[in-house]
C-alpha cells in the first residue's frame, strides 16, 4: 500500500539491461553510418558491402567494451565515471573500427570517416545515457537509508556516502548493533539498509531476514572471511549439506597463463612506452636533483622482497625527517613534475621492467613496503593471504577505490580478486584501469590528519 501511495506501482523494477544495451547498438551502429555520410557527401553503392561488414563486428565490440567498463552494471557513483567510461568506450570501439575496416579491405572509406563518426558516436551515447541516468534515478529514487554497525566503522560508511552525488542515498538513521530490537520501527521508515561491518552471525540474519519481510534493499560490507567464502562449494556428507571451503592460490596453469600473459604485454608496451619514458625521465632530471629513477623494497609473492623501481616524483631523502609514511594530498614532498608524473601514471612505467623480470604481475594486488605489511599484519591476519598471488601494476582495488582508501577496503577488493580469479578478470580490470588513469581523484593522496594520526601512533 505504501508503494501504491507514493505512486511506486506507476514506475517499472528497472530498464531491462538487454534493452539499453541494443540502443547502445544502435546509436553505435547509428554514428558509424552517419560518419560514413557526412564524410563522403552520400553513402556511394559500393560502400554499403564493407558498411554492413562493419555493423555485426561493431555491434558486438559494442557490448563487450560496454560491459568490461561497467556501463551495464548499477551506477551509484555518479554520473561523472558514466561519461569517463563512455569516452574510452567510444576511443576503443574507434581503434578496433580501424583495424577492421583494414583487415576486411574496407579501407576504400576516406580516413575522416573515423573523425566524424566516433564524434557522433560519443554524442549519440552521451545523450543517451544521460536520459538512461535520469530514468534510473525517476524508477529508483532517492532511497533512505538505515546504517547499522559500530560507530568506527559506521563513520567510515558516512564518509563515503557523503561523497556521493546527491539524490542517491539519504541516511535516516545510524542504529548500533545493541540496539537491533529497534529494526522494525525503522524498516517502515526507510528503502533500504547498509551493515557496515562485523555483527554477530546471528544479528546478520535478522537483519537481513526482517528486511527481506519488508521487501527493502540490503547492503552489506562483508567481512574478509565472507569473501574468502566465496569460492566455496555446496557439497554433502551423508545427508547433511556442508560448505567445502577450498584454497585461494592459483592452480600451476593459471600461475603459466598469467606469465605468459605478462610477458607478451609488457614486451608489445614496452616499444610505444620507451619515448615516454624518455621524455619523463628528462623532465624529472632538469627540473630536480637527485636519481631519475627512485628504488623502493617491496612485499611480492609468499612474502619475498624485491626492489620495485619508479620515476622519482618526490624530492630526495623524502622521508628522512618523517621515517615511511603514505603520500598525503598537496604533499609538499611531492616534486611538480612529479605531481604531473602521478597523475597520469607515468611513473608507474619502469616496472614493465619488474614485469619482465618476473617481481610483478600486470593485474594484482599492489605491494606494499615491509614496514607497513607487518603493521597490517599484525592488525589484519587475513592480510597475508593477499602475497598468495604475484602483486601487480593495476588491481582491482586500483580501479574500484583509490589510492586513498583505507586498507581493510583495499584488502576486500584483494582477496575478492584471488577467490573470482580468471584470466577473463584480468582483462576487464586493464580495461577499466583506462579510465581510471584519467581520474584525478583516483591518485590522491592520504588526507593529513590520517597520515598524522598514523604516526602518533606509531610513536
Amino acid at each position: 500500500m505504501a508503494a501504491e501511495k507514493n505512486g511506486a506501482y506507476l514506475k517499472p523494477e528497472s530498464i531491462p539491461k538487454w534493452l539499453v544495451a541494443l540502443v547502445d547498438i544502435a546509436l553505435a551502429n547509428l554514428g558509424l553510418y552517419f560518419g560514413f555520410v557526412l564524410s563522403t557527401g552520400q553513402l556511394q553503392s559500393f560502400q554499403i558491402g564493407p558498411l554492413f561488414i562493419l555493423f555485426p563486428a561493431v555491434s558486438l565490440v559494442t557490448v563487450l567494451l560496454f560491459n568490461s567498463l561497467g556501463l551495464y552494471s548499477k551506477q551509484r557513483s555518479g554520473f561523472t565515471p558514466i561519461v569517463r567510461s563512455l569516452v574510452i568506450a567510444v576511443i576503443g570501439l574507434t581503434v578496433f573500427s580501424i583495424f577492421f575496416a583494414f583487415w576486411t579491405r574496407a579501407f576504400i572509406f576516406q580516413r575522416s570517416v573515423f573523425v566524424a563518426a566516433p564524434l557522433l558516436q560519443l554524442v549519440l551515447l552521451l545523450g543517451w545515457r544521460i536520459l538512461y541516468w535520469r530514468l534510473e534515478m525517476w524508477i529508483h529514487g532517492q532511497k533512505k537509508l538505515l546504517v547499522i554497525g559500530s560507530r568506527n566503522e559506521v563513520d567510515q560508511a558516512l564518509e563515503k556516502l557523503m561523497c556521493l552525488p546527491k539524490g542517491i542515498f539519504e541516511v535516516t538513521r545510524v542504529l548500533d548493533p545493541e540496539k537491533v530490537d529497534q529494526l522494525p520501527e525503522w524498516l517502515d521508515k526507510v528503502d533500504a539498509v547498509l551493515i557496515t561491518g562485523a555483527l554477530a552471525m546471528d544479528q546478520k540474519n535478522r537483519i537481513v531476514r526482517e528486511s527481506f519481510d519488508q521487501n527493502k534493499e540490503v547492503f552489506i560490507v562483508p567481512d574478509l572471511y565472507e569473501i574468502i567464502l566465496t569460492r566455496a562449494a555446496m557439497t554433502q556428507v551423508h545427508d547433511t549439506p556442508v560448505i567445502e571451503c577450498h584454497d585461494m592460490q592459483l592452480t600451476f596453469l593459471q600461475h603459466f597463463m598469467k606469465r605468459v600473459c605478462d610477458l607478451l604485454f609488457a614486451l608489445i608496451v614496452a616499444v610505444p612506452a620507451l619515448p615516454l619514458l624518455a621524455l619523463s625521465s628528462l623532465a624529472v632530471r632538469l627540473t630536480s636533483n637527485g636519481p631519475v629513477i627512485y628504488s623502493q623494497e617491496r612485499v611480492g609473492f609468499r612474502g619475498k622482497i624485491f626492489t620495485l623501481y619508479k620515476l622519482r616524483s618526490m624530492i630526495v631523502d623524502a622521508e628522512e625527517q618523517s621515517g615511511p609514511v603514505f603520500s598525503m594530498e598537496e604533499d609538499d614532498r611531492v616534486t611538480p613534475v612529479g605531481r604531473f608524473l602521478r597523475a597520469t601514471r607515468l611513473d608507474e612505467l619502469p616496472q614493465l621492467y619488474n614485469v619482465l623480470r618476473g617481481d610483478l604481475s600486470l593485474v594484482g594486488p599492489r605491494p606494499e613496503r615491509p614496514y607497513f605489511v607487518e603493521q597490517f599484519e599484525r592488525e589484519i591476519p587475513e592480510y597475508k593471504l593477499r602475497h598468495l598471488v604475484k602483486p601487480g601494476i593495476t588491481g582491482l582495488a586500483q580501479v574500484n577505490g583509490y589510492y586513498a582508501t583505507n586498507s581493510q577496503d583495499k584488502l576486500r577488493y584483494d582477496l575478492y580478486y584471488l577467490s573470482d580469479y580468471s584470466v577473463l578478470m584480468d582483462i576487464k580490470i586493464l580495461i577499466l584501469t583506462i579510465p581510471t588513469l584519467f581520474n584525478r581523484d583516483a591518485a590522491r593522496g592520504v588526507g593529513k590528519e590520517a597520515v598524522e594520526k598514523e604516526a602518533v601512533e606509531r610513536k
